[in-house]
């Protein structure tokens, strides 16, 4: 088994949108407590305040030296790629090669419907959009006529130092199909450690199929996390965050999540360690006034544990 990575998850504000200054602390204290990455939740129309990625992105290109960061993920079918491709490029150049690139279909009908991207199209545009970004990042002249996207002699200068990984977010067989053929990592989400553990033997068989058997494929899981000394606090906040919610009911949350006391949250952490995850995207389920804190727990009680080094200073 490789060694435990912790990023942390922005975005999801159904709690409220935090002020401008508490989203540069929260970039800025990842920095300097030694998180390995930060991740933006996508979306252009939601029914809760919601910040566009990319200039997010360009926030934490100019205000870190280390983090790595990449959306978790961007929602392909609603852009161009020759557009995704250029902006990820220039993020990957204004950062020194830091933009880890993770896209997958959304599952807002409502948004995909505001774009007029036909539901049923979402998988096989995402598919050549994949190919598409792959050839623009690598090459120069390209032409590229498809399903859904057409184009002669484009060249984008400048282009990716080095290869910038793709990872492929979803839980479907056909998105973990995708995964083996497409991608070089599996962004998972919303999964127990048991859940996780099948969908990898999936894509392994998927990618022996399709003559991957000895690629690396990696993968990495959004985890909802809520700290608290007082462990039945942290279970009714969240229980209450996600009441009402039906794709995300609190019986299902919570065995999805690590939320409590410290070490519950380890505990909950350990058990996917031990069905092979090693990339973690820890994500505070919390009101902006709380998220410095989760960030200092983070910090402070949950990553040193995993991560063998010691705790950084907090305030």
């Amino acid at each position: 088994m490789g060694s435990i990575k912790m990023g942390i998850g922005l975005g999801l504000w159904q709690q409220g949108l935090p002020d401008a200054a508490t989203l540069f602390e929260y970039i800025d204290k990842a920095e300097a407590w030694g998180l390995d990455s930060i991740w933006l939740s996508d979306h252009v129309l939601a029914p809760h305040p919601t910040l566009a990625i990319v200039p997010v992105m360009a926030a934490i290109a100019a205000r870190t030296q280390r983090l790595k960061f990449g959306p978790s993920v961007m929602i392909l079918p609603l852009r161009h790629p020759i557009a995704v491709a250029k902006e990820i490029a220039t993020l990957d150049y204004l950062s020194g090669g830091r933009v880890i690139m993770a896209v997958g279909l959304g599952a807002d009908e409502a948004e995909v419907a505001a774009f007029n991207v036909p539901l049923a199209q979402r998988a096989a545009m995402t598919d050549e959009a994949i190919v598409v970004l792959r050839k623009l990042w690598s090459q120069t002249h390209v032409s590229h006529h498809g399903r859904f996207y057409h184009f002669d002699d484009v060249t984008l200068t400048p282009r990716p130092t080095k290869k910038i990984d793709l990872w492929v977010g979803g839980r479907s067989d056909r998105a973990l199909k995708r995964v083996a053929q497409l991608a070089d990592g599996w962004f998972a989400s919303f999964v127990t450690p048991e859940e996780f553990a099948a969908g990898m033997e999936k894509i392994a068989a998927y990618a022996a199929a399709c003559g991957r058997a000895d690629e690396e494929i990696e993968a990495g899981s959004i985890v909802f996390c809520h700290v608290d000394r007082d462990g039945e606090r942290a279970r009714r906040h969240v229980t209450a965050v996600f009441a009402g919610n039906r794709r995300r009911p609190p019986e299902l949350v919570l065995p999805r999540s690590a939320v409590g006391t410290p070490e519950a949250c380890r505990e909950a952490l350990q058990r996917y360690v031990e069905h092979g995850l090693t990339k973690f995207v820890l994500w505070p389920v919390c009101p902006p006034a709380q998220l410095i804190t989760q960030l200092a727990y983070y910090a402070q009680e949950i990553i040193p544990y995993f991560e063998q080094r010691p705790a950084p200073a907090t305030p």
